[in-house]
């Protein structure tokens, strides 16, 4: 059972990968796309609430 554990992890460690690869974001975008997108309101931004900090 260890043998087989070195052989998988050392394939999975091996491969390179190819270059027509998705990033994880594209992935997830084309699995979740049937199922619609979502509209949010976003409130306006009437710039910070606060002073910045100073440094120095």
């Amino acid at each position: 059972m260890e043998a087989e554990a070195r052989l998988i992890l050392r394939d999975a460690l091996v491969k390179k990968p190819s270059d027509d690869s998705q990033n994880l974001a594209e992935i997830i975008r084309e699995h979740m796309a049937p199922l619609g997108g979502v509209e949010l309101e976003l409130p306006p931004r009437h710039g910070p609430d606060r002073e910045p900090p100073t440094f120095d």
